[in-house]
């Protein structure tokens, strides 16, 4: 479950019990996850609404794309401090 951050439900979730919670939506996390594939051969339009024929819940082309750049954005930010802890222990080691 993640905390609720904003008066909008996001993609992917839905309000629990608990209404400052959010609860995973497994079969539109998956959708989304296949929705990054089909955007290398097929347009956000047509992504959106391949997505919103699959699980049911609209999502517009703006909101994917939304949606797709949050979650990258995320990934990215999270690897980052790995990444630069290795770069300053490498120029470390060839300082010495």
């Amino acid at each position: 479950m993640l905390k609720k951050r904003a008066r909008v439900v996001p993609f992917g979730f839905k309000q629990s019990q608990d209404s400052s919670y959010l609860e995973p939506i497994k079969e539109e996390l998956d959708a989304l996850t296949q929705a990054q594939e089909y955007l290398k051969t097929c347009s956000l339009r047509e992504t959106a609404r391949w997505v919103h024929r699959k699980t049911g819940r609209y999502i517009s082309h703006v909101g994917l794309k939304k949606r797709l750049n949050r979650d990258s954005t995320t990934k990215t930010e999270a690897g980052s401090p790995e990444e630069s802890q290795e770069v300053s222990q490498t120029d470390t080691n060839s300082q010495s």
